[in-house]
């Protein structure tokens, strides 16, 4: 798998933020597999997800 590839050659910090996208990429891959379209809650989640992700990558 690629993320077993990239997270070793990233700082710690950062590995662990990007963990935190693995569910939202889950849930996307399962809906796309079981050919459902994701409701509005999933895409709240997902937006507060990586707005999280996002805001923690900041600089500053």
């Amino acid at each position: 798998m690629l993320r077993y590839a990239v997270v070793p050659r990233l700082a710690a910090s950062l590995a662990a933020v990007a963990q935190l996208s693995v569910p939202v990429l889950a849930a996307l891959g399962g809906a796309l597999l079981l050919a459902e379209v994701p409701g509005p809650r999933f895409w709240a989640a997902a937006v507060l997800v990586l707005g999280g992700i996002a805001l923690s990558l900041r600089k500053g």
